[in-house]
């Protein structure tokens, strides 16, 4: 077999025309310009299509001529080392970097610069005051949902506020109580106080009054039972606030990546049930037992229903009355298209309710006439510092962990809504210094965990607040509260606040409206809302976020295991070539398959691309047991002949040349990395119509180790049944890994070409060479106007194809849906011109 023919390094030219026009000549360095008159306007888009061709007349490019031709270099390398030189580089000690450096750890100092008082003052005022109003009863509410008393969801409202406003980058979310993670702080609360067996009890104790005077008084210990509370959720903040500290320094913000939108639906709206079954008790005002741990709301339920017949009629006909005001008020008059115009600011019915509540409830004495439950004692005046966060830490870790993330989330998710809205960036990292910093300060004045509320953020965008002065705007209000007004709410009924938690729910309800839309999207985010969902009402708001962060993590892999694959064909009258499942008018080229892979080959689905290649194609193993059939009936007819002579008695029988068996050969064993590389393949194939495999490296973005041996395993396979193997289209990234596993000293550089139609053009040169048969019969599209001219030591392919767009690309050629069988990735349509 002759050495393989070397290229003429001829320049390439390219020529776009237009209704028979040159508009560019690459060749003459040339340029004339076009203009289309109004004719052609109106009908750009169909005559695009049929006048705006593309001309290229350039050599048969391998990969390996081409990265000689035009000098081609490495990828740049980025290492640890170079890394912390950089690093090292922008370490300056200057003014200008201290000033940048604080700058960026205190994002107020940016924001207020840009302040305009004329026009953000006011508007910031009027927000705050109406964002405060509504802290005042969330917080109490948020505050009985944690397990603690009503007055240090007030604390949340008003320290992490103040301090989000020198470490913030966020304009708009409002940080607070957030019903989801005053949940997680209670369910935190409740498995410690298990954990350390601490429960309420009621004993009977003799007092003596003197005088011999004796008497029995009924006492509990639930003054020592909220101090464990209390201990309890400050050491889940304190922690928290660590985890997240430590996260913004390692610059780990990116972690959010991972926590899908689908999975934060599901969680929120599964954790809105274990919610609404917590206030439930209050509803009804009923007594029921606190559960924790798997099944805990089927345990809460079955306590609930053995309870209802306990309901306290004034407390029930209370809770409805509230929410029906509630409702009345938020759906037909705030969130009211026609009357919301007309309102300075949104009514702030929750205040309304929770001041009539107190109200109604102090003159009509329900506590001692109806033994209606009241909030009780609001202490006045801001807590001083303690050391409570120190006392349970080790008993909380996993749960802190869990809350952490969850809240670090559902913040900096509202935060790039509102920073995308009004054109300006966060820093997620900076935002993790700034959770945790609210979150490590608060632990010490008594308040639990804060996170960013989407009711609150909405209310104080839409009333027109500008910057993070509104949160020092509602603490004001709040700190007002908390000097003077606290006392004054001893009376207000904890229904009220159920029934203001319940209405607030409505928002996380409705998120089970988008299964309707993940279903016509995407299976697998459908699986993970639902799989999330699931886990965290039946087993717990924790063990569920583990469970999805999980199952989301495993439909990626699945995803990259078992990617899309297809066979290419080309487009007549082009050189372009396409999924022919998509495609209909892309035709497979007779003797030659072109097989696309739509991922990187690495150890989890390399075997996978071998089966799918196989499949796709032809099966060397079927092959294998073809020739072991041919060679058996070879050697029968063999033996056969030899009794039949022996039977006549004569030895001079000629055996005819066609019944030899020699030329096939048992397959060769895989050559080891000494090996030389083959020479191109001098036979044509017998047992199968499959001359040339052509492989789309283009989606492949890199290849492990792995990957390289099974595309060894693959040539070597099919080069045993004389079959050549192509690849197209390669990466740097992928051609650097062949040539760290000495991919080359197997494997010809002369296999790999720079496109699609290079391999074709090639295999086609190379059947005509093996077999003598002319070109114009081999099946390539001459009409796509590739003509070649073939010498002794010259090939020059010539190939045009229309300049067309996307839309005219499949209008024309009939462009169909991606088969169904294999939903885990779409084809890339990928359009190609060298």
């Amino acid at each position: 077999m002759p050495a393989p023919a070397r290229f003429k390094r001829t320049p390439s030219q390219i020529k776009v025309t237009r209704g028979g026009r040159v508009l560019l000549d690459s060749s003459s360095r040339c340029e004339y310009t076009y203009f289309v008159g109004s004719h052609d306007v109106d009908n750009a888009e169909s005559e695009s299509f049929v006048e705006d061709m593309v001309v290229i007349e350039r050599p048969i490019y391998t990969q390996n001529d081409f990265d000689q031709g035009f000098d081609a270099g490495q990828r740049p390398k980025h290492t640890a080392l170079s890394w912390m030189k950089g690093k090292v580089k922008k370490c300056e000690c200057s003014a200008a970097c201290v000033r940048k450096t604080v700058s960026h750890h205190l994002p107020f100092l940016s924001i207020m610069k840009e302040y305009n008082i004329k026009k953000d003052f006011l508007p910031d005022i009027i927000a705050g005051l109406t964002v405060g109003i509504m802290h005042i009863p969330q917080g109490m509410a948020y505050g009985l949902l944690s397990t603690l008393q009503p007055v240090y969801g007030l604390y949340v409202s008003f320290f992490p506020v103040i301090l989000y406003f020198f470490l913030g980058t966020s304009k708009h979310i409002s940080l607070g109580t957030f019903a989801v993670i005053s949940l997680m702080v209670g369910s935190a609360v409740d498995k410690g106080l298990k954990d350390n067996n601490i429960v309420l009890k009621t004993w009977n104790q003799t007092v003596d009054n003197g005088g011999g005077n004796i008497t029995f008084e009924i006492v509990d210990n639930s003054d020592e039972v909220e101090t464990a509370k209390l201990m309890l959720a400050m050491s889940v903040t304190f922690i928290a606030g660590v985890i997240q500290i430590l996260l913004g320094i390692f610059r780990l913000g990116f972690l959010t990546v991972y926590l899908s939108d689908p999975l934060i639906s599901g969680f929120t709206t599964g954790a809105a049930c274990h919610v609404f079954t917590s206030q439930i008790k209050h509803i009804f005002g009923i007594h029921t037992n606190r559960h924790s741990g798997v099944f805990k709301l089927i345990y809460t339920y079955i306590d609930i229903f053995t309870n209802l017949p306990h309901t306290k009629p004034v407390t029930l006909i209370a809770s409805i009355v509230c929410m029906f005001i509630l409702v009345i008020i938020k759906e037909y008059i705030n969130a009211n298209p026609k009357i919301k115009p007309k309102l300075f600011m949104p009514i702030p019915v929750e205040l309304i309710v929770v001041v009539l509540g107190t109200i109604i409830s102090y003159f009509a004495q329900l506590q001692e006439k109806y033994s209606v439950q009241n909030v009780g004692d609001i202490p006045i005046g801001l807590p001083v510092p303690n050391l409570n966060a120190f006392n349970y830490i080790s008993d909380v870790i996993a749960d802190s962990i869990a809350v952490a993330i969850v809240s670090f989330a559902i913040s900096v998710s509202m935060s790039k809504i509102f920073a995308k809205k009004h054109n300006y960036a966060i820093d997620s990292n900076q935002e993790l210094l700034a959770y945790g910093s609210c979150n490590i300060v608060s632990s010490f004045f008594s308040a639990f965990v804060s996170a960013a509320s989407l009711s609150r953020s909405l209310i104080q965008e839409d009333v027109g607040g500008r910057t993070q002065v509104t949160g020092l705007v509602s603490s004001t209000l709040l700190l007002i509260v908390l000097l003077v007004v606290g006392p004054y709410f001893k009376t207000l009924p904890n229904c009220v606040l159920a029934a203001i938690i319940l209405v607030a729910l409505k928002g996380m309800f409705k998120q089970f409206a988008d299964l309707i839309a993940l279903w016509k999207i995407s299976l697998f985010d459908f699986a993970t809302w639902l799989v999330t969902f699931c886990a965290t009402v039946f087993l717990d708001v924790d063990l569920g976020l583990l469970v999805g962060v999980v199952f989301a993590l495993l439909t990626v892999i699945m995803k990259s295991q078992r990617p899309y694959s297809c066979l290419l064909g080309q487009v007549p009258g082009t050189d372009i070539y396409r999924d022919i499942s998509v495609y209909k008018v892309a035709k497979e080229i007779p003797n030659i398959k072109i097989f696309r892979f739509d991922s990187a080959i690495f150890f989890a689905n390399s075997e996978f691309f071998k089966n799918s290649l196989y499949k796709l194609t032809v099966d060397p193993y079927q092959l294998k047991k073809m020739q072991r059939k041919l060679d058996k009936r070879k050697k029968n007819e063999k033996q056969l002949l030899n009794l039949t002579i022996d039977s006549i008695g004569s030895a001079d029988i000629p055996i005819p040349d066609s019944d030899r068996t020699d030329t096939l050969t048992s397959p060769p064993v895989i050559q080891n990395s000494e090996a030389k590389p083959p020479q191109f393949v001098s036979q044509v194939p017998t047992l199968t119509d499959i001359h040339y495999i052509i492989i789309d490296c283009s989606t492949m973005s890199y290849v492990d180790s792995m990957g390289v041996k099974v595309l060894q395993q693959v040539i070597s396979e099919f080069r045993a049944f004389n079959i050549t193997v192509y690849l197209a289209q390669c990466k740097s990234s992928v051609r650097e890994m062949f040539v760290k596993t000495n991919f080359y000293k197997t494997e010809s550089k002369n296999y790999l070409f720079v496109t699609i139609h290079d391999a074709v053009v090639s295999a086609q040169l190379h059947q005509w060479a093996v077999t003598g048969e002319s070109l114009a019969n081999t099946g390539i599209s001459n009409t796509a106007g590739s003509s070649h001219e073939i010498d002794l030591d010259i090939t020059i392919g010539e190939a045009t194809s229309r300049a067309e767009n996307v839309n005219d690309f499949n209008k024309s050629n009939g462009v169909r849906g991606i088969p169904q069988q294999d939903i885990t990735s779409n084809p890339v349509i990928e359009n190609t011109h060298i």
